[in-house]
């Protein structure tokens, strides 16, 4: 059948709801509308005794549901047999399962990741949940580019043994091998995806296997799906998901277990990275993962096809139990299944590629499989294709043959370009060693060649891409170098970041656009720096009707502007205001700006030349909103310090989807949780509801650098508070202070990614030393703020407090931030010290303005 693009779910339905049925006790009623509120047809049923699942029932769902007693008919006629034998097992499977438990070993659990903060949450949570009593965690951050993952991490300090490493190089295997180069403990590592959840006895069951077959060397388990709320990942699912070919038998591979199928082909019934566990000695002895092979390579997978091959090659066992069961999110959309297809294709293909190239004498009995594997290619009774449906599209299965072909060349790419770059960049060099990033903004409509080819691969050890496609950021990748200097290494590492979020419709043409006031408060102490800011607005595609320049020195202070000849031109006008401090700064400009619209920068930093523009079409596009905050990029990371701030601190989360901001219950009553909780929704979600919510005093995307609103609201809000900002012994606070009042006050606030700002991180450690302290400072002293002019705020920052304390970190009810999370000890020391001096430090800059 023809390809369909539009394979999402319609408003308020699901292509069929995932459902577990427990067979101890009594089935309730099935019912068309799920728990979400949403509707669908079918219903998929994992059936399940005491815990262990027996098989999966489909059925389709009539408008008045199907009621209890019809359901226990159905599946007492499906399942009754086996449950009779399961019964009658002496000792049964709880009973075994409890036995285990009793005894079990220390294990260690991995979990590879990158850059998908929400979805580590949520796999976190769920080995927070497991009934193993002993077992450790090891994270491993993939390439990082923000510091996301490892504030998640440190979420779960105080609730799992939870460790958090970095492996710089992108690729699945590295990330993996990273994990074996550390002191794993037990004599069991179990691994598992960020895309998954664990269900409660996973790992105990992947540890009762191998304890009660000590000579096997892995076991995987069953992989089912989390949700089926598309088409696409109905297809996904009927095509083999994570487990054809494995079912719900136990199975034993390899030597003594009388299988006697080839370690070669076919390869299903073997394991799965998504849900395996290793004895810790036999992965390295097989010399663990292949670098060549995996996600965020040119194969795109295999890397664990190649692993339990190696060792069913060795002699050593293997076993599959389906007892021990992970949920995956499968691909929602069409496109990205289609790259999954055809990156399979391309993973098995590359996967014999990397079998011959390693023992050239495996090609006479591959030679020997050859003809099954065209006739299981070719046939529709094939355990491949026999489970499609027929509305599968065909060309599903195009793309992942054309995969196929393209397989073996990608893994000799891929080894080339491995023995290149040699044993990669350093995880974290010493002093001594380490050399800067260069930050690189690269336009894929342009010349992105040309734009890499100045780059002194010498000077710098890595470069950070800011990936646009025209105005628009799609990608914020780092890659080391040489790497970054290879097209192929970076459409590799670019394949699952450079996803970007739809593009926002378009204005009408001839829209009329807001104009846009600029101010920017100094202290002169920073004249190139003001001098490249001012040079940047007056190059804007969309000119700002004015730059006011607040001069924020004492009176008594010199009244030199230094070498800032762009104070001259007509469209920058100079403003004093004696009183210090940077609220006192902006409230100055506010009151002297005749734009409709008025956006702050600041001294150290670098506008977008699209910046105003992306302000202003955001602000007619959406009249409700009253202002917006833009995102923050490093302009240089040519330090230590810098690259530190930006890892730990810089723009706070890297979004790069336009999203909008207001309070869940503004008006509601002053205990509810709600009236301090903030919904963020995106382009397209309309009445789905939020994406995630947020504590009214976390919202991170707001940044005195690069943020906007509309005067009227502005002025209605009342002015900036003067006791906080930097030049005050609060150090800061003023601008998350302006946008915690708006929301509170029921105001709509928004986030615009295409409005980018170019930030010079400090670039001393003694100064990023202070900055910290004084970020801790400004955090508490805004919150004082908060309570001291509102003290119903006392309420929420209970909610939010108790929330933290509970443990509910979940991923759309993120909690307050500390601003301790994932901070290096020295870093979190002091902003900790600061914290702990911003209520008296509000209190001390109140009382003097007041005096």
């Amino acid at each position: 059948m023809a390809l369909l693009e539009d394979t999402g779910p319609t408003l308020g339905s699901v292509a069929a709801h995932v459902v577990d049925v427990e067979l101890s006790g009594p089935v309730g009623p099935l019912h068309r509308l799920g728990p979400d509120g949403r509707t669908a047809d079918e219903a998929w049923l994992l059936v399940r005794l005491d815990g262990e699942p027996l098989g999966w029932e489909v059925l389709p769902l009539p408008e008045h549901g199907i009621p209890a007693e019809e359901l226990q008919r159905t599946l007492d006629h499906r399942f009754g047999e086996l449950v009779r034998r399961r019964r009658a097992e002496r000792p049964g499977f709880a009973a075994r399962h409890a036995e285990h438990l009793a005894t079990a070993g220390r294990a260690s659990v991995v979990l590879c990741t990158r850059e998908r903060p929400d979805a580590l949450a949520a796999c976190l949570e769920s080995l927070a949940a497991q009934d193993h009593p002993d077992f450790a965690v090891w994270v491993v951050d993939n390439a990082p580019v923000t510091s996301a993952t490892e504030d998640v991490v440190a979420r779960f300090a105080g609730r799992l043994d939870v460790r958090y490493v970095v492996e710089p190089r992108p690729g699945l295997s590295r990330a993996r091998n990273r994990a074996l180069r550390e002191p794993l403990e037990g004599d069991v590592v179990a691994w598992i995806d960020d895309d998954e959840v664990a269900d409660p006895m996973w790992l105990s069951e992947l540890t009762r296997a191998l304890a009660d077959r000590p000579e096997a060397a892995a076991v995987s388990g069953l992989v089912v799906p989390a949700e089926l709320a598309t088409r696409a990942q109905v297809w996904f699912e009927q095509f083999g998901g994570h487990s054809k070919g494995r079912g719900f038998t136990p199975a034993d591979f390899g030597r003594g277990s009388g299988d006697r199928q080839s370690p070669l082909y076919p390869l299903p019934p073997f394991g799965v990275g998504a849900n395996m566990a290793f004895r810790t000695s036999a992965l390295h002895a097989v010399g663990g993962f292949d670098d060549a092979l995996g996600a965020g390579t040119l194969t795109h997978g295999a890397e664990d096809t190649r692993v339990f091959t190696d060792l069913l090659r060795s002699g050593r066992p293997t076993l599959y139990r389906p007892s021990a069961v992970t949920r995956h999110f499968h691909r929602r959309d069409l496109a990205g299944l289609r790259r999954q297809m055809e990156g399979y294709g391309t993973g098995l293909t590359a996967f014999y590629t990397s079998l011959v190239v390693d023992s050239p004498r495996v090609l006479l009995p591959l030679a020997a499989l050859a003809g099954r594997a065209v006739r299981d290619m070719t046939s529709s009774s094939s355990l491949r294709v026999s489970g499609l449906a027929t509305d599968f599209p065909t060309e599903l299965l195009s793309a992942n043959r054309a995969g196929m072909l393209r397989g073996p060349a990608a893994y000799l790419r891929q080894r080339r370009r491995d023995r290149r770059a040699g044993d990669g960049a350093p995880q974290r060099p010493a002093a001594s060693g380490w050399r800067p990033t260069k930050v690189v903004h690269w336009d894929l409509d342009g010349d992105p060649d040309r734009t890499l080819a100045e780059v002194d691969a010498e000077r710098y050890a890595a470069v950070h891409l800011v990936v646009r496609r025209g105005t628009r950021p799609v990608a914020l990748t780092t890659l080391p170098l040489p790497e970054a200097l290879d097209p192929e290494a970076r459409a590799a590492a670019l394949g699952r970041l450079a996803e970007a979020a739809p593009a926002p419709a378009p204005l009408a043409p001839g829209s009329p656009l807001p104009g846009v006031s600029v101010v920017i408060p100094t202290m002169f102490e920073r004249p190139e720096g003001l001098s490249r800011c001012l040079q940047a607005l007056l190059r804007q595609d969309l000119p700002p009707v004015e730059v006011l320049v607040v001069d924020n020195r004492r009176a008594t202070s010199p009244g030199g502007t230094g070498d800032v000849p762009e104070l001259a031109d007509p469209r920058v006008r100079l403003l004093r205001q004696p009183v210090p401090g940077i609220s006192a700064a902006r409230n100055r400009g506010v009151a002297e700006a005749t734009g409709e619209v008025i956006a702050f920068t600041d001294d150290d930093v670098t506008v977008d030349r699209h910046w105003l523009r992306a302000l202003a079409e955001r602000f007619a596009a959406e009249p409700s909103l009253d202002g917006l905050g833009g995102l923050v990029v490093p302009s240089e990371l040519e330090t230590p310090a810098q690259e530190v701030f930006e890892r730990h601190s810089g723009g706070a989360a890297k979004v790069l989807t336009a999203e909008t901001f207001r309070l869940e219950r503004p008006r509601g009553p002053v205990w509810h949780p709600a009236r301090y909780r903030v919904g963020v929704r995106r382009p397209g979600s309309g009445a789905a509801g939020p994406v995630r919510v947020h504590s009214l005093y976390q919202l991170g995307t707001f940044m005195g650098a690069n943020m906007a609103f509309r005067a009227a609201a502005l002025r209605a809000q009342g002015p900036f508070d003067e006791a906080l900002g930097t030049g005050t012994p609060t150090c800061g606070g003023e601008d998350v202070d302006m946008v915690v009042r708006m929301l509170a006050s029921g105001r709509e606030l928004g986030y615009e990614p295409s409005a980018v700002t170019c930030h010079a991180h400090r670039r001393s450690d003694a100064d990023l030393a202070r900055q910290m302290a004084g970020y801790g400072t400004g955090f508490t002293a805004l919150l004082t703020a908060l309570v001291v002019r509102d003290p119903r705020h006392l309420v929420g920052l209970a909610h939010a407090a108790a929330t933290v304390a509970r443990g509910r970190l979940r991923p759309r009810d993120p909690g307050v931030t500390t601003l301790l999370e994932g901070l290096p000890a020295e870093l979190r020391r002091l902003r900790l010290r600061g914290m702990l001096a911003g209520p008296r430090a509000y209190l001390h800059a109140r009382s003097k303005e007041t005096s």
